[in-house]
Formats: C-alpha cells, sequence, structure tokens
C-alpha cells in the first residue's frame, strides 16, 4: 500500500428535514469561512468547489490532489474541473455519493445550500475525533532548474570527440536507477499517472452520461424532425460510419434551424 492510501469510509450520512433547519445560510457561510480561512459572501459562490476540496484534503489527506484545483477559478469549465476532483474523492475513499455537478454550476441558491447543508453533515461525523485539522496549503508547481551543458572534448577535427561506454560507467548508471530518490520519483509518477486516468474515466462518464440524456430527449419525439434525425445518425454512427462520409478529423457543425 503506498504512503498516500486513503482508508475506506462506511458511514452513511443522511440529511433529514429536521437538522437542514438547524443552521442558518448566514452560520453556514461562517463555518465554511472559519473552516477554510476564505472570504466567501455569498451560498452560491460554493459552486467553484475549491472549499469542498480543501475540506474533504483536511478529513482525507491525499484524496484530493491540491496540486490539481484551480484556486482562482472564473469560468464554467474551471468550476467543473474542482467539482470532478471533488467527485473523485468520495471515489477514492469508497463513498458512494454522487456530487450535483450540473445544478452546482448553475449558481442557484437552493442547490448550493442543500448540498452543503448535506455536506456540512458529512465533514462534521468523519472529523469527529480528528485533532489539529488545518487548512491544506497548496503547493506552487516547481520550476526545474536548468542543467549548466557539460564541457565537450574536442577530437583533432574540431568536432565533440566520441567516448565509449565503459564498464564503471554502465554500472554507475544501473545503480543511480536503482537509489531512493529514482525510486521514489518513479513511485509518485506511477501515482501521477494513476490518478490522471482516474480522471479521465471519470469525465468519460460525465459526457457519456450527457448523451444518454440527448438520446433519451430525441427519442420523446414521436414525429420525427429533420433535426431529431440528424441528430439521431450522429448518436449512433460507428466510426466506418464516419470514415464513408468523407471525414478525415472531427469537425463541428452547425444544425441550422
Amino acid at each position: 500500500m503506498s504512503a498516500h492510501a486513503v482508508a475506506d469510509v462506511k458511514i452513511p450520512v443522511a440529511l433529514t428535514h429536521a437538522s437542514s433547519e438547524k443552521i442558518s445560510r448566514h452560520e453556514m457561510l461562517r463555518w465554511v469561512n472559519t473552516t477554510v480561512q476564505a472570504e466567501y459572501t455569498k451560498i452560491e459562490d460554493l459552486c467553484s468547489g475549491v472549499a469542498y476540496c480543501q475540506m474533504m484534503e483536511m478529513i482525507f489527506p491525499h484524496s484530493v490532489g491540491l496540486k490539481k484545483i484551480k484556486m482562482n477559478p472564473k469560468l464554467e469549465h474551471e468550476y467543473v474541473h474542482n467539482l470532478k476532483l471533488f467527485q473523485m474523492a468520495f471515489t477514492r475513499i469508497n463513498y458512494e455519493k454522487s456530487v450535483p455537478i450540473e445544478r452546482l454550476i448553475k449558481k442557484r441558491f437552493q442547490d448550493n445550500f442543500e448540498f452543503l447543508q448535506w455536506f456540512k453533515k458529512f465533514y462534521d461525523v468523519h472529523a469527529a475525533g480528528k485533532e489539529n485539522l488545518k487548512v491544506p496549503i497548496t503547493q506552487k508547481p516547481q520550476v526545474p532548474q536548468a542543467m549548466k551543458p557539460a564541457k565537450k572534448a574536442l577530437n583533432k577535427d574540431g568536432g565533440p570527440a566520441m567516448t565509449p561506454p565503459t564498464a564503471n560507467s554502465t554500472r554507475l548508471n544501473e545503480d543511480e536507477a536503482s537509489t531512493p530518490k529514482t525510486v521514489q520519483a518513479l513511485q509518485e509518477t506511477k501515482e501521477k499517472l494513476t490518478e490522471q486516468t482516474a480522471i479521465l474515466l471519470n469525465e468519460r462518464n460525465f459526457y457519456y452520461n450527457k448523451l444518454l440524456e440527448v438520446e433519451k430527449v430525441l427519442k420523446e419525439f414521436t414525429d420525427r424532425s429533420e433535426l431529431c434525425e440528424r441528430a439521431m445518425a450522429i448518436l449512433y454512427a460507428t466510426d466506418a460510419d464516419i470514415q464513408s462520409a468523407g471525414f478525415n478529423e472531427p469537425v463541428c457543425h452547425t444544425a441550422e434551424l
């Protein structure tokens, strides 16, 4: 098990009508700002996903991946990015919870307030007994230092001299490859690739579910218009159909309404 393994969570959290009325919107906002040391002024601002990712990382370290959080999101796709990281955190702790991303990013008060009420109860349950919870500090990306070019030996013609590898130099490279620093770097790369794969799979499922919803809506039309027929043809098209139509690269067509 890696050092960043996250424990499974089996405690279900249900939000009852009685518990949802105990805390006002102002108290909830004050709780968020105190917990993550922020200055949110509206419940709707939590749709950015930043606070949720921070609080999730506080109670379940390494469940989010702080380096991937967009700390100052301005656009909708940046909100979606953060909320997907938040959703993946539930997957990593093996807790079944679907984050209503589509509703939250619309910035409606009621949707965001209801979800915040649920998450506060989730946070209180799983933060119980954990002392000294602090806001995780996001690390800035490290800029690799430029390596100084080594001086090359010149042959008699003025060109670089070729130095054949020796047994000692080969052995040195093998020893460097097995050092703890190299092993740690490879392990971090492996974990990063695993995390990226999980995000890609989650994103694929996200857009696949959108296509299923579009298909469902199109099937509700009893009198198929030309637009519906063309949309259904695109949804059911195979790679062979696209190639036979003469499209070598993906092309975005705008339907004429």
